[in-house]
Formats: structure tokens, C-alpha cells, sequence
């Protein structure tokens, strides 16, 4: 045994507590320990040192002889329960690295970590509609890459651009028996004749002639169920916009239901009987 004393090996004092001179131990047991200095015998000499010192002072008899007597008090075999390195005993020890270099001689003779089932992966197929399919709904055909089949599709009324509608279970195959990813199809709006759709409301142009927009009257306005006479107010700019409440599209799966803008156009005549032009030229000499 070392004759060093205990008290220097670990790096404390006589009135040290048993639970800093065991954070101690434990500390140097790690620096010094054998399976991190597989090639050191100097390190492996510091590890016989502080597991000696620490079984004499984690002992409260042996710690009390040794305050009294030093090492004196275990020489001719005297009070020597435990023994040095590589021989029985030492819990604590046990306790502490048992775990650790345990857990890592059992970790490489595990087997290699095996594969795992994996869903499949999804599919996005784009479908072009025109605005009447998409406002009112219908059904249609797509096919999958590499297959001949068609598939299915019921389009919900009020669906809109780029929004998808999913077919569970019809995307890519899984792996290791796992199920098949999803299909989702993507709509792609095609321009209409007169509607522009902006979210849930319908745009459009409203045709009206300049005397009516001077001096008050009716036009006939499309609406996308049929026509509707429109009042148009004297003085009626261009550009000027009116909204009917409730004539656009119906969410889809939802109750909100968009407006009917119409934005009034009035366009120039590029061909006159001679009335029309002498009546035009008597207003504009009369508004000069």
C-alpha cells in the first residue's frame, strides 16, 4: 500500500465530507482508470493510489484509525477488509464505471441496427379545370405514372387554385410492407371567357354605352347563371365598381359564399350612321 498520505491522494482534507471525498474519488477514478489508459502504467499506478486511499477514508472505521494511527494502523494485516486493484470488493467502483464501460462492450455486440418499414411516398398529379367544374364540382379521370388504369377523382364544388383534393392509400408502394403514401391532385384553373375568380369572388366587365352612363339607365350584366339588368346611376365613371352580394362562388366545405364585382367599360364606337355622327357632333359642340 502506498505510504502516501490518503488525504493528498484524493486531493482533500481531514474535514471533508464523505460526500465531497466520494465526488473526489470518483473524479480521479475517471482520469486515471485503466480502460482509458490501456498503454500508461504510470496512470494505472495513480488508479491503485486513489482506490486505496478512497477505501480507507469511505470507511468511517477505517477513516477514524487512519486519523489516528496514519498508516500504521493496517500494516501486519491489521483492519485490511478490502483488497487493492483487480482483486474483490470496491462497490462504489462498481457502481460507477460498471455501467459505462459495460453498456458499451454490450453496444458492440448488438446486431446492426435493421432496417425499419417505411411508408411509402406521396404523389402530386395536376389536373387542369375550367371555373364552371371547379364552382360546381365534377368528376374526372387521372392515371398514375407507368400505369394504364385510370383513377377516380370526385372534384368538390368550390374547389380552387392549387388547392388538392387526396386519394388515400394510391401514392408510392412502402417499404418492408409498410402501407402506400397518399395521391393528391393539384388544380390548375383555366382562364374563363368573362369571370376572373379571386378567392371566393367573381370579377367581370360591365358593358354599358356612354349615354347611359351619362345620363342613367339599365345594362345587362352576366352573372354565372344567366344575366341580370343592372341600374347604372347618371354619371357612371369607367372603372367604377359594383358589387352584388352573394353571387360569386361557395367555399368548398364551407358555407361562405363570395360577391359579383363588375367593373364598368365603356367602349368607343368605331362606326357611326350619319345620325349617330351628327347627334354626337351637335353634344360635343354643345358641351365645348
Amino acid at each position: 500500500m502506498s505510504k502516501r498520505d490518503c488525504y493528498e491522494v484524493l486531493g482533500v482534507t481531514k474535514t471533508t465530507s464523505e460526500k465531497e471525498i466520494k465526488k473526489a474519488y470518483k473524479k480521479l477514478a475517471m482520469k486515471y482508470h485503466p480502460d482509458r489508459n490501456p498503454d500508461n502504467p504510470v496512470a494505472q499506478e495513480k488508479f491503485r493510489e486513489v482506490k486505496a486511499a478512497y477505501e480507507i477514508l469511505n470507511d468511517p472505521e477505517k477513516r477514524e484509525q487512519y486519523d489516528d494511527f496514519g498508516h500504521s494502523a493496517f500494516e501486519n494485516g491489521q483492519a485490511r477488509g478490502r483488497g487493492g486493484f483487480g482483486q474483490g470488493g470496491g462497490g462504489d467502483f462498481n457502481d460507477m464505471f460498471g455501467d459505462m464501460f459495460g453498456q458499451r462492450q454490450q453496444h458492440q455486440q448488438q446486431p446492426r441496427h435493421q432496417p425499419q418499414p417505411e411508408k411509402g411516398s406521396d404523389i402530386i398529379l395536376q389536373i387542369e379545370l375550367t371555373l364552371e367544374e371547379c364552382v360546381e364540382g365534377c368528376n374526372k379521370e387521372v392515371r398514375l405514372p407507368n400505369t394504364t388504369n385510370p383513377l377516380a377523382v370526385v372534384v368538390p364544388a368550390g374547389i380552387n387554385q392549387g388547392q388538392r383534393v387526396r386519394i388515400a392509400g394510391q401514392g408510392n408502394p412502402g417499404t418492408l410492407g409498410a402501407p402506400r403514401g397518399d395521391l393528391f391532385v393539384e388544380v390548375v384553373l383555366l382562364e374563363h371567357d368573362f369571370f376572373t375568380r379571386k378567392g371566393n369572388d367573381l370579377y367581370c366587365d360591365l358593358v354599358t354605352s356612354f349615354p347611359v352612363a351619362s345620363v342613367g339607365g339599365t345594362a345587362k350584366a352576366s352573372t354565372f347563371t344567366g344575366h341580370i339588368n343592372l341600374k347604372i346611376p347618371a354619371g357612371t365613371q369607367v372603372g367604377r365598381k359594383f358589387r352584388i352580394k352573394g353571387r360569386g362562388v361557395k367555399a368548398m366545405n364551407s358555407d361562405q359564399v363570395g360577391d359579383l364585382i363588375y367593373t364598368v367599360v365603356i367602349p368607343t364606337p368605331t362606326e357611326l350612321t350619319e345620325r349617330q355622327h351628327e347627334l354626337l357632333t351637335e353634344l360635343a359642340e354643345s358641351m365645348n
